[in-house]
């Protein structure tokens, strides 16, 4: 090698050494590996983990975690009684985890010293339950205390959970290493919270998964559900039926006979408002006229304010459920989502107070109105007194159901006050030598039944304007027929 080439290599060779002593971290031996500390070394910072993605590398993970744990005498002192450690390797054999590796779900337990202290992470993989599975979100309630082939769960008052206990009715350490998983699809497995003498807040019984019909005011599930709403829908269809059937009675586009021809001309009609320039028109009359109540603006303004607090905060609340429905269906482990769905977080909490209280007012106002004040536009025909305390009644039912859910599941004062409603309430009904646990589920029914009673009623009383309004607004703005005054 000529010398220029001896040269352009030690040249190279001090290049390498420089980036290596730049690159490498200035630590001594007396320093530990980042992000540790002497009583907690992370073992797996410095050892080889294998790759618990490919299933050698499961298969080499689980055997090192059962070189231990396989063994009868693995064992832990807990307050002078050993507790057994030993996984039984026939646990995993109808499990759904019998392919991944320990610390896919055991993810802090390579450690010094060896021990977990965040427990098996369900949520690394799953998503929290919406309102259909499980019935509610269970959001305060830890997966294990449910899917844990154990009797035994415990509320947690320090951190607001409900958590798998370990230890037994009498007090006793138990060994909780079987990785078996609770059969949850029979009802009979939320015995274990929901029964009369529970210490976890929970209610006496079962209660049914929110209906789709309660999607005017909560977030639901996209099902029917109990009786009591099967019953309300088939009564809703009843008279939206009587109600289209009235619509044609009459002259729709010069047709007066014919009812198929009638439907035929009527589905044009929208199709052509929906692709012409009418869509504009239809889409101003559904803002203003509809939404904001323009004309009724123009006839009253104290009329208007009166009737927005009812139904703009209805609206308000279909549209904040409808979004929770939409943004948990898409990412269900998102923040919002987690947040919208979140009966105790503070903006939901505030938001959904907010409005009931508009709801409310709004019925307040309108009884005053009606029973006491009595101007001359308003009458007292009983279906309109029917709308009033069915909206009024099921939004006092709403606010003493919170109230008696945060008293019973024990929310701290510091969440629960953002339910501003709600919490007062609660405070009130503690007073009461009342067993929350049995009295919950009825003011649930009750809650339930009003509103059942209310869906059903739409289309028959006072509420059927919510239908007719709109299309009458329709015809008039976008096809400009009028209708005509008496002679």
């Amino acid at each position: 090698m000529s010398g220029k080439g001896w040269i352009g290599l030690g040249l190279a060779a001090g290049v390498i050494l420089l980036l290596a002593v730049v690159k490498a971290p200035l630590t001594t031996p007396q320093q530990k590996p980042s992000g540790t500390t002497p009583d907690k070394l992370v073992c797996l910072d410095c050892h080889r983990q294998a790759n618990i993605h490919t299933n050698e590398g499961v298969a080499t993970s689980r055997q090192f975690c059962n070189q231990c744990h396989e063994k009868e005498d693995t064992r832990r002192m807990v307050d002078g009684t050993a507790v057994s450690l030993q996984v039984p390797a026939a646990s995993f054999a109808d499990s759904p985890h019998r392919f991944d590796a320990c610390i896919h779900c055991h993810t802090d337990v390579a450690r010094s010293p060896h021990r977990t202290e965040t427990g098996a992470q369900c949520r690394g993989c799953h998503s929290v339950h919406g309102e259909g599975d499980a019935r509610s979100p269970h959001l305060r309630v830890d997966c294990q205390a449910c899917h844990f082939p154990s009797e035994f769960v415990r509320m947690d008052k320090a951190a607001g959970r409900v958590r798998l206990d370990r230890r037994d009715d009498r007090g006793r350490p138990i060994a909780l290493v079987t990785h078996g998983l609770a059969d949850v699809s029979s009802e009979s497995s939320c015995g274990r919270c929901h029964h009369a003498e529970n210490t976890v807040g929970a209610p006496a019984s079962v209660l049914p998964a929110k209906s789709a019909l309660c999607v005017l005011c909560h977030p639901s599930a996209l099902t029917v559900g109990h009786p009591i709403f099967w019953a309300a829908l088939l009564v809703l269809v009843a008279g939206l039926l009587l109600m289209l059937r009235f619509w044609f009675l009459g002259r729709v586009q010069g047709e007066e006979h014919a009812l198929h021809r009638k439907i035929s001309l009527s589905a044009d009609a929208l199709w052509l408002t929906l692709f012409s320039r009418r869509f504009f028109t239809a889409a101003r009359v559904l803002i203003l006229d509809i939404v904001l109540q323009r004309r009724i603006l123009k006839e009253s303004v104290q009329r208007w304010s009166m009737h927005s607090l009812i139904f703009l905060a209805i609206l308000a609340r279909l549209g904040l459920s409808l979004f929770t429905g939409l943004v948990f269906a898409f990412h269900p482990d998102g923040d919002l989502a987690l947040a919208l769905i979140d009966k105790n977080h503070p903006f939901t909490a505030f938001v959904y107070d907010f409005l009931g209280l508009c709801i409310l007012l709004g019925v307040l106002w309108a009884a005053v109105q009606r029973f006491w004040v009595r101007p001359a536009h308003v009458k007292t025909e009983i279906e309109d007194n029917v709308a009033l305390w069915l909206v009024g009644a099921l939004a006092l039912a709403g606010f003493l159901t919170t109230g008696a859910r945060l008293l019973l599941t024990g929310v701290p004062a510091e969440t629960a006050v953002h339910s501003f409603i709600g919490y007062p309430v609660s405070r009130v009904l503690s007073t009461l030598p009342v067993d929350w646990r049995s009295a919950y589920p009825v003011l649930w029914y009750v809650h339930a039944l009003l509103g059942a009673a209310l869906i059903a009623y739409l289309p028959y009383g006072k509420l059927k304007h919510m239908f007719n309004v709109p299309l009458t607004y329709w015809i008039e703005e976008v096809w400009g027929l009028k209708k005509q005054p008496r002679v």
